[in-house]
């Protein structure tokens, strides 16, 4: 009877905090045509949908893209919306060039006082499979833009963000959790920028700026599409160390290209309009949280995997290999045999 009791009062308490953080999370800031925001990446996917959303509110936006053809499209884009897009080039792993930016965006929003949010948007998926075929330089060209891009763009950005105690907004990875097979430079980075926003966090309170991070699960957009990351594993293979061929066996990478693609397929959502909306959320809400986890995967399966014993963690894994029938490397094919 006890036991029953301690579960039905757990439940209850859980139940009444995700109603009294539903009504609190209903309040949204006013003035939002004086809460100018930076974001960066847009030139495709969720960065471009964001600048779009942000717009439609009536918050001034600059958009940081890194091709030109990106300035117009987002000028095309924001023709119906109650404020025009801002957008400009930006590239996050310049050093000029982020300076360049610091400087137009002082004059652009001296007007509201700063930057009321910094958006780290930019990423890239970069050459991804197991580490045996990559090299060190495949992780510094992730690190590059997903980490150091991302410290780049706010350390540059954080005086302005504090004019206004406004709030800096990054998006990191369910990969930033648990360690992924065949995703090592995108999860090594993410894990680094993961561990930034938690030091910055706490630093940044001090001058009332808030930081918040974003953790989607798998998405549709041009980072997962499968026909690009099929022809990026098919110039990997051409260009990895002759020792992986001879120890995977081209039978392994093929039969891996297959799975990949079947899988992204399978688990990668269409609505990035739920990672848009949760970008807003972390702008706009009085009560923003400090982390968000965005898609049925990183709630139902990655997050909830990435709290259990790492023992288990592994054993599960092991298991989804197996049932997935992820290929036996040539080498280990002969041992067995």
């Amino acid at each position: 009877m006890d036991f029953m009791f301690i579960i039905f009062f757990t439940c209850a308490v859980f139940i009444i905090f995700l109603l009294i953080r539903w009504h609190f999370e209903r309040y949204e800031i006013d003035n939002l045509e004086r809460r100018a925001v930076l974001i960066t990446g847009c030139d495709s996917g969720f960065g471009r949908a964001l600048a779009v959303r942000c717009a439609e509110k009536g918050m001034p936006v600059f958009a940081a893209c890194v091709r030109t053809e990106s300035i117009d499209e987002l000028k095309e884009l924001s023709k119906n919306c109650t404020t025009p897009i801002d957008a400009f080039i930006m590239d996050v792993t310049s050093d000029q060039s982020v300076s360049k930016a610091k400087k137009y965006l002082e004059s652009r929003t001296a007007k509201f006082g700063g930057l009321h949010g910094l958006v780290n948007n930019a990423g890239i998926l970069g050459r991804e499979f197991f580490d045996d075929f990559l090299t060190v330089d495949d992780y510094k060209e992730v690190a590059e833009v997903n980490a150091w891009g991302v410290i780049r763009v706010t350390q540059a950005m954080k005086p302005l963000v504090k004019q206004v105690r406004g709030r800096i907004v990054t998006i990191t990875s369910i990969c930033s959790r648990l360690g992924i097979m065949g995703i090592g430079p995108y999860t090594t980075a993410k894990f680094a920028i993961t561990g930034y926003c938690d030091v910055i966090r706490r630093e940044l309170r001090l001058f009332g700026v808030s930081v918040h991070v974003l953790e989607p699960g798998f998405f549709k957009t041009p980072l997962t599409d499968t026909e690009n990351i099929d022809k990026q594993l098919e110039t990997l293979y051409d260009s990895c160390p002759e020792d992986a061929k001879r120890e995977y066996g081209a039978e392994f990478f093929i039969e891996m290209r297959k799975k990949t693609s079947w899988m992204l397929s399978c688990i990668s959502s269409d609505r990035i309009d739920y990672v848009t909306n949760t970008y807003l959320h972390a702008l706009t809400a009085v009560y923003p949280r400090s982390r968000y986890q965005v898609g049925w995967d990183s709630k139902l399966i990655f997050i909830p995997l990435a709290m259990l014993p790492t023992a288990i963690q592994d054993l599960i894994i092991r298991l989804v290999v197996t049932w997935t029938g992820i290929p036996t490397p040539r080498v280990l094919q002969k041992k067995i045999n």
